[in-house]
């Protein structure tokens, strides 16, 4: 509504200096009201700033590694026009400082592999922010200042509102001496989901927050109270706060709680353990929670009527807990919900008809549950539903068009991995338009979906194992302007992709930015097109296991942001480009069962944040090269099986520390084994692999499993696998004693080379071994007593060596009796194969029988 500006009253011109100031207090705090998030480029001026406060600005930027010139706009008098500064229009002085990281960072499955330049970063922080005297708004969120720990000085700017400090990469004690700021109103330190740096916080004492009387939010998320006596009193004292956020905090919740902050209206306690596993009843006194989230805290049995007297309740998330059918049918009744999360509970059965209760429900999640039978009428009755997520169960039945007449402002449709099917005509125009489709595992085929063409708002779309054999049309990707993420993988599509890829690559450079590409077990020919590497955006393409030809395009190496790229099980031939080496970002290859020969380009050693690198099943022609030992330092999946290596094994293998996977086999390696593979520190733990390998689920890394002469894929449990295979080549000398430190490994392979010596008395030590393949080498002696101890030993082979005495009985090697794994040794005798001698027993876990 337009007001009348006081200046323009006739008598304004009269007031006196009181009322001038009055004005200009009520100016400041207009000018320095707080928002929420990253807010952008904030700036404001038509007149140069504060000289003291330009001087100070100017030594916090130098104490910044500022890799992407974001703060390139910081030069000149007038700083109050500079990127992220906004000030006092009325006195001038710096009022908010915003430099919060806005970029977006692409899917979490990647960013573990990402370089954030856009981050700021620096191992201090000037303290010279404290000449900045009324500051209000500071935000440095989302940035990059790993390893070093909140500066005390903020304490010091007692005119803040706002502080944002969250996924910033601080460690360390929470200071204390933020408790100074009594006007904050604001306040986040913690984390965030899907973001690449986080902070690592303590705080053993909250009785500083006790001191934020003007609190409003409060976001702890993820920092460690674990050793914390006093949260829930010191919260308990924060009369004003409106949002609360400890997530994952180590906190142990009490069941009975006195709760003072009748205020509050939005509470997360996600991700810590409750004394109690059933829902405390002091949550019903919470008579204003709009927004409650207990995902992950493992609750469960009855609910009784504690969400029903949240009358409130807006948005419920009990994701990742017990709770089961019943208790979805309690929450049926909460008619002001909005938001519903139980995804990965015990849901049981059918949906409840109970569900079409929920009007107002604008979001249902209800994924990775157990339920069955088809999906009630009454959900296709919910017609504000935007999101509809209930993919991962066992739900039945064809969908077909009159499903989803009503839901005109559905935006997402989750529905892959149960036994549906989606039977609509190819004229049928959907009343919605959807940004996120995934149907994998749905039946939609055998055409290409041609409903699809009406979707012009697609960000992701994931259609694999729909059964489609079709080519894909002409119109596919001219009308996808948003599109980010595209999974057309396992289907019979075939065809050429050059003008499908030259269609996206025109939209892309107009409108959309696509992060992900999956067209892998297909039947797509020809060569890979060119047009793919106008796509900058892209961070993983998968083309695998498809009939492609040609050479790699040397211009895939302009893909600067790629993280992962998947061509194997094709026909690509050639030398593979050196270009490939800029890609500096790559976390995983793929470039197995292929035909490269020629040498490994000397650039792929700027690949310095491989964790997976598989070239197995080509014909590559060279030394293994030093700088995969010196370089590539976080490899931990390595596979050159199948090439035609020579030479030995460099020393220098064994800096990769990480390595948990080894495969050599079959090339023409000579020389020993390094003594120093102990120094695998992977394959000593028992440990899995850390989660930054989730892409694994998407690529397969292929292990030789010598019990069958089969290969497998190891896709799903291939964080846990540690494994040492050098089979078929010319390796000589003795079976290294330092191997067997290596008590973690799962699979080894040492068979078809020309080994000799004994086996190390310590196999035994070797407790998680799976696979133990030596056979054709030239070994000699007993074997060790100590291998009967290997009790998870279920495919063992030491067959056509020189091996003599009684074999070992007892445990594990009672269930291993196939002779053939003992056969080609004249000496050896006990079961399965012949007797022994009466002077020449079996031993049984070292012990010689009498």
């Amino acid at each position: 509504m337009y007001q009348r500006n006081p200046m323009r009253h006739p008598n304004f011109l009269d007031t006196t200096s009181s009322l001038l100031s009055l004005f200009l207090f009520i100016t400041i705090l207009v000018t320095s009201q707080i928002p929420l998030g990253c807010t952008g480029q904030a700036h404001s001026s038509n007149f140069t700033c504060i000289e003291s406060e330009r001087q100070a600005l100017l030594q916090f930027r130098d104490s910044l590694i500022d890799e992407s010139n974001r703060l390139s706009s910081w030069i000149g008098e007038d700083c109050c026009s500079w990127d992220g500064i906004s000030c006092n229009k009325v006195i001038g002085h710096v009022v908010k400082l915003d430099l919060c990281n806005s970029e977006q960072l692409g899917f979490e499955f990647y960013s573990h592999w990402y370089h954030c330049r856009s981050c700021l970063a620096g191992d201090h922080l000037s303290p010279s922010l404290v000449n900045l005297t009324i500051l209000r708004h500071l935000d440095l969120s989302l940035n990059n200042f790993s390893g070093i720990r909140i500066p005390t000085f903020l304490g010091l700017l007692k005119d803040l509102r706002y502080l944002n400090l969250s996924n910033a990469g601080f460690v360390g004690e929470v200071p204390h001496h933020l408790g100074n700021l009594s006007h904050l109103r604001y306040l986040d330190i913690g984390v965030a989901l899907r973001r690449i740096i986080q902070n690592k916080l303590t705080s053993n004492d909250l009785e500083w927050v006790a001191r934020l009387s003007s609190l409003e939010t409060l976001s702890l998320n993820s920092v460690d109270l674990s050793g914390a006596q006093d949260v829930f009193r010191a919260i308990n004292m924060l009369p004003l706060l409106k949002a609360l956020d400890l997530e994952g905090c180590g906190l142990t919740v009490p069941h009975l709680l006195h709760v003072n902050s009748t205020s509050l209206s939005s509470l997360d306690l996600s991700a810590n353990q409750f004394i109690n596993p059933t829902i405390p009843p002091w949550l019903r006194n919470l008579t204003g929670l709009q927004d409650l989230n207990l995902r992950f805290c493992y609750l469960g049995g009855e609910v009784h009527d504690t969400f029903e007297q949240m009358t409130s309740l807006v948005k419920l998330d009990l994701y990742g807990n017990r709770f089961d059918t019943s208790t979805l049918k309690c929450i049926c009744n909460i008619s002001s919900l909005t938001s519903l999360q139980m995804s990965e509970n015990n849901l049981q059965g059918s949906i409840p008809s109970e569900i079409g209760q929920l009007r107002k429900l604008t979001r249902l999640y209800l994924f990775f549950n157990e339920l069955n039978g088809t999906i009630p009428s009454s959900l296709w009755e919910l017609t504000k539903l935007q999101t509809l997520e209930v993919d991962r169960n066992s739900l039945t039945g064809v969908l077909s068009e009159h499903h989803f007449v009503k839901l005109r402002e559905l935006n997402s449709l989750y529905i892959s991995y149960n036994f549906l099917s989606l039977h609509v005509s190819s004229s049928w125009v959907p009343p919605f338009q959807l940004r996120h489709i995934t149907m994998d595992s749905i039946e939609t085929g055998p055409q290409f979906p041609n409903w699809l063409r009406t979707q012009k708002e697609i960000e992701v779309l994931f259609m694999q194992n729909v059964s489609i054999s079709d080519a894909i049309p002409s119109w596919f990707g001219v009308h996808f302007n948003y599109l980010k993420a595209l999974d057309l993988s396992r289907n019979n599509l075939e065809g050429s992709l050059k003008s499908f890829a030259t269609a996206v690559a025109d939209v892309d450079k107009e409108a959309i930015k696509i992060e992900s590409l999956y067209l892998s077990y297909n039947r797509f020919t020809g060569s890979i097109p060119e047009d793919l590497c106008r796509l900058k955006t892209l961070m993983v393409l998968d083309l695998s296991n498809n009939h492609l030809s040609g050479s790699i395009p040397l211009c895939l190496g302009n893909l600067r942001h790629l993280v992962a790229l998947s061509l194997s099980d094709n026909n690509l031939c050639g030398q593979i480009p050196s270009s490939l080496g800029n890609l500096e970002e790559l976390g995983t290859l793929h470039l197995s069962g292929n035909k490269f020969d020629g040498k490994l380009p000397s650039s792929m050693q700027n690949l310095i944040r491989l964790q997976i690198l598989d070239l197995g099943e080509n014909g590559i022609k060279d030394i293994i090269p030093v700088w995969i030992g010196e370089r590539l330092s976080d490899l931990k999946f390595l596979r050159l099986e199948s090439n035609n290596f020579r030479g030995g094994i460099p020393d220098k293998f064994c800096q990769l520390l990480h390595l948990q996977v080894l495969n050599l086999a079959h090339n023409n390696l000579s020389g020993f084994i390094p003594h120093c593979f102990n120094n695998f520190t992977m394959m000593v733990s028992r440990e899995a692999a850390s989660a930054d390998l989730l892409m694994i689920n998407y690529f397969e890394l292929r292990l030789l499993n010598l019990k069958g002469g089969r290969e497998l894929e190891y896709s799903k449990n291939l964080l846990s696998v540690k494994s040492i295979i050098l089979s078929a080549n010319n390796l000589v000398g003795e079976i290294p004693d330092e191997i067997m430190d290596l008590v973690g490994l799962q699979i080894f392979n040492l068979s078809k080379n020309h080994l000799n010596g004994r086996i190390p008395q310590k196999i035994g030590n070797l407790k998680q071994l799976e696979t133990l393949d030596l056979s054709m080498n030239e070994l000699n002696g007993e074997i060790p007593p100590s291998l009967s101890g290997l009790n998870s030993l279920s495919s063992l082979n030491l067959s056509y060596n020189k091996l003599s005495g009684p074999i070992p009985s007892g445990n594990q090697l009672q269930t291993l009796t196939d002779p053939s794994i003992y056969e080609g040794n004249i000496g050896l005798c006990g079961k399965p194969l012949n007797s022994c001698p009466a002077d020449e027993l079996p031993t049984e876990n070292g012990r010689t029988h009498s």
